[in-house]
């Protein structure tokens, strides 16, 4: 058989097939097997409840091809494999979906004891990008206590990719039967571990039958195709949405970084203004002298009213600048010295000059 016309074992439409029978034994051993291997659940009998290979309308509409179960105690199990779709899709896809078989069960008026569990099995073919688990357990109570003996919904995602993962760190001579199972879904035909356990054995013998008969084998490579298309669409999208976080973050960077830039220039300037205010303020609160002689001449016991009194009389207040009828030009040039002039008297104009730190 050529290696371009295998079909995984996680296709909707073989996988099916692989358990959808329920005179047929072993498609029974293999359910049974996998829904023990994932749920707490013991199963004495199952039943499937849909057992249609092809829907009508699936060419169409493009129907899910789940599968979905009754145990002997009342228990709804609906397994689906999902092959491409974020997970937050499809993780709130199938909350929904369960919220509404449980709905199902009952009618207006009906004692809501008569309700009985629902267990979603997702076989997601991803890695768990969270936690990096094979296998994560949803229910609808809190588990603070750990007491979900009252939930009605059960979602198990079984992320397929994460085998891969296992097999590295442990070897595949020591999966475990839940680890063996995913393995084989994973790799499919291609597993050489396929005739090592029965249920692998099982799958190979069904997926030989499957694939002599052209009009399911045709299908199931038509939903391959899909699945194909699908998973390079997704994997566009979330490449774009990559580019455009990134891009995104890189824009908050410079803007970040323009701002720091601009925050330093304020701060530079204000305290330039501190200084030149503080030396200016120094020329009016000198003994009134006129010429004191002294570098850097400075009166630290100013107080802050009188501080912003003389800033306003340099810097051009009002008021002030009415009083003496004309402004103040007041320019700053460096040097070693300051000249300091006397106050209370009409300036036209001040040249100060500071020592630079």
């Amino acid at each position: 058989m050529d290696k371009e016309k295998n079909i995984p074992f996680y296709n909707d439409l073989l996988f099916k097939y692989f358990v959808y029978n329920n005179e047929d034994q072993e498609c029974m051993y293999l359910l049974k097997t996998i829904i023990e291997a994932v749920t707490p659940l013991r199963c004495k009998e199952l039943y499937v409840k849909n057992t249609e290979l092809l829907p009508s309308h699936y060419r169409e509409k493009r129907a899910v091809l789940d599968v979905r179960v009754k145990t002997s105690e009342g228990e709804t199990v609906n397994i689906e494999i999902q092959a491409y779709d974020d997970f937050e899709n499809v993780f709130k896809r199938f909350q929904y979906y369960a919220c509404k078989n449980i709905a199902m069960q009952i009618e207006e008026g009906d004692d809501y004891n008569q309700l009985k569990p629902f267990y979603q099995i997702v076989l997601y073919h991803e890695y768990d990008k969270e936690h990096h688990e094979l296998v994560r357990e949803f229910s609808n109570t809190g588990n603070k206590y750990h007491d979900n003996q009252r939930s009605l919904i059960y979602m198990y995602f079984v992320f397929m990719k994460e085998i891969n993962r296992i097999i590295e760190e442990k070897g595949e001579d020591n999966l475990n039967e839940l680890e063996e199972i995913v393995n084989l879904i994973e790799k499919g035909n291609e597993c050489d571990r396929i005739n090592l356990t029965k249920v692998g054995r099982i799958m190979k013998k069904k997926y030989d039958k499957f694939m002599e008969d052209d009009d399911l084998k045709d299908e199931a490579l038509a939903i391959a195709k899909f699945q194909s298309q699908q998973k390079a669409k997704q994997r566009n999208y979330e490449k774009v949405v990559e580019a455009l976080q990134s891009a995104e973050e890189e824009k908050s960077k410079a803007l970040e970084k323009a701002k720091s830039v601009e925050e330093e220039k304020i701060k530079a300037l204000e305290e330039k203004r501190e200084k030149i205010r503080r030396l200016c303020i120094s020329t009016i609160t000198c003994a009134g002298c006129g010429l004191c002689g002294k570098n850097n001449c400075w009166d630290d016991d100013t107080s802050d009213e009188q501080v912003e009194e003389n800033y306003k009389i340099l810097f051009g207040d009002e008021e002030r600048i009415e009083q003496n009828k004309k402004p103040m030009n007041v320019s700053i040039e460096d040097a070693d010295t300051m000249i300091v002039i006397k106050p209370n008297r009409k300036i036209d104009n001040i040249t100060i000059y500071f020592k630079e730190d």
